[in-house]
């Protein structure tokens, strides 16, 4: 059997080793490691025991790692990085094992080739090394997060241009666009966020302390929250945004921002909400002189990514999803 342990919480100081051989990965490869959640995972641990780290360790040095995310009756969610020097010698099949093991399903070559339904696996950045190795496994992609783009300033330097939009009479007449604000907005801002997100699990399923990690995180800023609020005070949509003080791979280390995560409550769907939201947080972000805007739809989200293009936004890269053959 595969040397990997399995924890449901980290010991002393193996959260610095994984964020560090995180970290080095990234500077290789040009492509995030692991996905925020995963590392917000690693320094916070999580409620309930949800996260399951795999540990790889080669000659006492950390080799790899991967993460498994569980929720209630859906496949777990996972991602694994394998350290940059001690890359082809198995640890990546290894975790593999691991995960589909943890996930209690056999894993190929151990009694039901192609495994089961019960495990999907995040690659960022479309890495020739993920592809290869979800090929060899015989794994298919099960889901595709585009990854998209938008210049703040024009070839002049000078800001760019944006699309008036103006609100609607429905919107206009009961709702006003304002700050979020810490200590007031938490409670509201989850119902309408699981409404907006019903259908999606890792979204949708946002906690109050998966909010509080985000809001002691230094990048945020509630005057970059926008929420657009009804008369009796209850929430109908949002935009967060965020920004990146490393260029996140666009720039030499000039911040970006990024549209974090745009929700509008299914009763304000269809009001053009989400455009005046979408605009507004792009307009924060571009008068703060920031160069680029970035985010992550779902590929087959058209609509959305139609919105996204119609603004000016262009595909940049993509996340993909892999899951092994039924």
């Amino acid at each position: 059997m595969d040397d990997v342990l399995v924890r449901t919480e980290l010991e002393t100081g193996e959260a610095e080793r994984v964020l560090a051989l995180a970290e080095e990965a990234r500077t290789l490869d040009g492509a995030e490691a692991l996905s925020e959640q995963s590392l917000l995972r690693v320094r916070h641990g999580s409620e309930g025991g949800t996260a399951r780290f795999h540990l790889r360790y080669e000659e006492g040095v950390l080799a790899g790692f991967a993460l498994a995310e569980r929720s209630g009756g859906e496949p777990d969610s996972a991602e694994l990085v394998v350290a940059p020097g001690r890359r082809r010698r198995g640890h990546g099949t290894a975790l593999v094992r691991s995960l589909l093991r943890d996930a209690s399903m056999p894993a190929p070559g151990e009694g039901v080739p192609g495994g089961g339904p019960g495990l999907r696996v995040w690659a960022h950045g479309r890495l020739p090394a993920a592809a290869g190795m979800a090929e060899a496994l015989g794994w298919r992609q099960v889901r595709g997060l585009l990854k998209m783009r938008m210049a703040l300033r024009g070839a002049d330097g000078a800001p760019v241009e944006l699309p008036e939009a103006a609100p609607s009479a429905k919107v206009a007449e009961a709702l006003s666009v304002r700050a979020f604000r810490v200590g007031a907005d938490e409670e509201a801002w989850l119902r309408t966020n699981a409404a907006a997100f019903a259908d999606h699990p890792e979204q949708g399923g946002v906690t109050l302390s998966d909010l509080r990690q985000r809001e002691a995180e230094p990048w945020f800023d509630p005057e970059g929250f926008f929420v657009a609020e009804e008369r009796g005070g209850a929430l109908a949509g949002f935009h967060w945004t965020k920004v990146h003080a490393d260029g996140a791979g666009l720039t030499d280390g000039e911040p970006v921002g990024e549209v974090y995560v745009v929700g509008v409550h299914p009763s304000w769907q269809g009001t053009g909400l989400g455009r005046l939201l979408t605009l507004a947080g792009i307009r924060h972000l571009r008068d703060r002189g920031l160069p680029w805007v970035l985010l992550y739809v779902d590929e087959e989200n058209r609509a959305a990514v139609r919105l996204y293009e119609s603004l000016g936004f262009e595909v940049w890269d993509a996340d993909v999803m892999y899951a092994p053959t039924a």
